[in-house]
């Protein structure tokens, strides 16, 4: 891979590759060359609001996902097949987190450890330039918050493009679901499906 490559830091580090495997009857090489093109004026053109660690989920994950999506769109590839490509190659990247939870999956401790560390967590990864965030509840059992704003929903509505953020959802699923049973991660509603909020759940499975 070409170091100098727009997408190589990015979670879609790998696209130009998956390109070329998955849609060989639409000149995937042009598709990535518009992708890139897209990436590198967003890149220029993006809003930090001020916050490194917005920058960072910009940079990384959304304007490359976006990038992607829109360069697929103008290759006439149909909305749920491109969004679907991007939500799987997203996923990919969150599996390494996945694979991590789930060897603490039978740890009695975990819980302990989300309930510790989850303050820091929040004001560090999801600061209020980019979400904002209600706290419903915290203690032995479970931990419980409402997202009422999303960092990457705004980002994707502000595009026109609110339907890919889904494919951003579903990484949460990939990354948390596999630290049952000693944490159980629900989520009913998210914002990006209609909801007024994104209804976020941490139950302590073993109740040690």
């Amino acid at each position: 891979m070409n170091k100098h490559d727009v997408f190589s830091k990015t979670r879609l580090s790998n696209l130009q590759y998956m390109l070329s495997e998955i849609f060989t009857d639409k000149s995937p090489h042009k598709i990535y060359k518009r992708a890139c093109d897209i990436l590198k004026s967003e890149l220029q053109n993006s809003d930090d609001r001020g916050s490194k660690v917005v920058r960072k989920h910009l940079y990384k994950n959304i304007l490359p996902g976006f990038a992607c999506y829109k360069a697929l769109l103008e290759a006439d590839i149909p909305k749920e097949q491109a969004v679907s490509f991007v939500q799987e190659e997203m996923c990919k990247s969150a599996q390494k987190m996945g694979d991590l939870c789930r060897n603490l999956s039978t740890k009695s401790y975990v819980y302990r450890l989300f309930y510790l560390l989850f303050g820091i967590v929040m004001k560090f990864g999801y600061p209020k330039e980019g979400w904002k965030i209600e706290k419903i509840e915290k203690n032995k059992k479970r931990i419980r918050f409402n997202m009422k704003s999303c960092l990457y929903f705004e980002e994707l509505q502000k595009r026109g493009v609110p339907e890919l953020c889904i494919a951003f959802c579903k990484t949460d699923n990939i990354a948390y679901d596999p630290l049952a049973p000693s944490v159980v991660f629900k989520r009913k509603n998210t914002i990006a499906n209609g909801a007024e909020h994104c209804d976020f759940c941490f139950e302590n499975g073993l109740k040690n």
